[in-house]
């Protein structure tokens, strides 16, 4: 079931209305029956049903065994056998066919053709993980109720976009069981639009373009190729904080706070700082869990550096099995390992650059930089999704260039041949930039609309209404982190 299906709305509408006609203490049940009815809503998620369930239970009686043992090598043990079979089931049904086709030829392993990955496994995966690790490391109280841990691992609405959440945030909420709140809900309903208007309108319509360039690479050149490099970058977040916007408003509504998951990641000043805004859920997850665990930066610098890279490298592979997700995560950890070495070198070299003493000069080119080079680390991940040759797609940056004119006419015949034509661009770009507006410094658009007067906020929620009625592109894809 997608988020942006009318299915869904209805499905929706019905759980938040029996979520608030039952007894609090029936709610979190209520809640988990409504995550595994969505999750069992395709026919082959609906088959892997059990491999969840079963892997639910044996994290959760790991995590029981932890808290309540003393032992310390029973304690080890356990938290091994958590990690073993989250990180095993990540393997078997996302890297199988990866290493049996692509690496050893199927002369070790054998491919599966009938291997479908489970609906959400890797924000489940790092969900059970982080249980498992702040029980043994006594960061939270173990959970008794097997059924509110399968909550918190199953939650539907972040169950296929995240953020992944951490149980010490998450468990007070399913104790605390909220009353019915107008503002919580008009709060929740306004995110849910804004990141309907962000994933349908923008990101949906922009692929349309994203697509037909890298959808043949050969029959473009650099104008249109650098265009689509860019505009995939702004595509990728309008989809992705936009399918979050929809998972945070739909918990709103339900009663639960979610972690944030993006802070205007396109103001970051440094391809570090870049890092720390976007996908913070998942960053904040590997930074803990991983880069903590490798020494992070109490360490030689060498290594600091190595911990830096292998962080990004097991992103990269949590992403999907494929070699361009790890082509990105170790481009992206090479980029911010060398930022990490050379900060203070950069740092001196500055104060001697007569234009840097321009305020807004600095902060202007530093922000140029770094999204420039996140376009370019990303370029391995949009060839993974659109399956094309990255190589091929570096090669031919700087080809094909005829002039400012030239180059321009190059890329609008391309637009407007793609399907954005008639009124689309300048909704695009317009509306792009009261995204970028409304979100500017990392605030809650939600809280920002509040303060506004009222004939702002009813011609903003009117505006998202018929943008999505007349310019969404119904139909065109799913979230896109859903798409391998």
């Amino acid at each position: 079931m997608e988020l942006t299906t009318l299915l869904f709305l209805g499905f929706f509408a019905a759980v938040a209305l029996l979520n608030y006609t039952l007894p609090r203490v029936l709610r979190p049940y209520c809640l988990l029956a409504a995550s595994y009815l969505f999750y069992c809503w395709g026919a082959n998620d609906r088959l892997l049903v059990p491999v969840l369930v079963a892997a639910t239970l044996v994290t959760w009686g790991c995590g029981l065994v932890i808290g309540k043992c003393r032992i310390g090598p029973v304690r080890v043990i356990f938290l091994l056998l958590a990690v073993f079979t989250c990180v095993g089931l990540l393997f078997y049904y996302k890297y199988w066919n990866l290493l049996a086709a692509d690496i050893l030829s199927g002369t070790v392993l054998q491919p599966r053709t009938d291997m479908v990955t489970p609906l959400g496994l890797g924000y489940f995966t790092l969900a059970a993980l982080s249980y498992t690790v702040d029980v043994y490391k006594r960061r939270c109280k173990v959970e008794l109720n097997p059924l509110h841990y399968a909550l918190f691992v199953s939650f539907f609405p972040t169950m296929t976009t995240g953020p992944i959440e951490r149980y010490p945030h998450f468990r007070p909420q399913i104790h605390k069981s909220r009353r019915f709140s107008y503002t919580r809900c008009a709060g929740g309903a306004f995110r849910m639009l804004w990141g309907y208007t962000k994933k349908m309108v923008l990101a949906d319509n922009l692929r349309q373009y994203v697509a037909a360039v890298y959808g043949d690479i050969s029959a473009v050149g650099g104008p249109n190729l650098t265009a689509a490099t860019v505009l995939f970058a702004v595509q990728l977040y309008m989809d992705f904080s936009g399918c979050c916007d929809i998972a945070l408003g739909a918990a709103r509504i339900l009663g639960y706070d979610l972690i944030e998951n993006f802070e205007s990641p396109f103001e970051a000043r440094t391809f570090n700082d870049f890092w720390r805004r976007w996908h913070i859920s998942m960053t904040s997850w590997f930074r803990d869990y991983v880069y903590f665990s490798l020494g992070g930066s109490r360490c030689a610098p060498w290594r600091h550096y190595l911990n830096i890279v292998i962080v990004f490298v097991c992103s990269g592979l949590w992403h999907g099995a494929d070699w361009r997700y790890l082509a990105w995560g170790l481009a992206t950890g090479l980029c911010a390992a060398f930022g990490v070495m050379t900060a203070k070198a950069r740092k001196k070299l500055n104060r001697f650059n007569p234009l840097y003493r321009m305020g807004w000069f600095k902060a202007l080119w530093q922000c140029l930089v770094t999204n420039a080079l996140f376009c370019l680390t990303l370029v391995f991940f949009a060839s993974a999704i659109y399956n094309t040759d990255p190589f091929a797609v570096y090669g031919s940056l700087l080809q094909g260039w005829d002039g400012l004119a030239g180059s321009w006419a190059q890329v609008s015949n391309l637009i407007y041949s793609s399907g954005i034509d008639g009124r689309l661009p300048v909704v695009l770009l317009f509306g792009c930039f009261v995204v970028f507006a409304a979100e500017h410094g990392g605030r809650s658009v939600a809280k920002w609309i509040r303060q506004q007067v009222w004939p702002l906020r009813w011609t903003l929620y009117y505006g998202m209404a018929a943008a999505i009625l007349f310019f969404a592109a119904f139909g065109q894809s799913a979230f896109i982190y859903q798409q391998y």
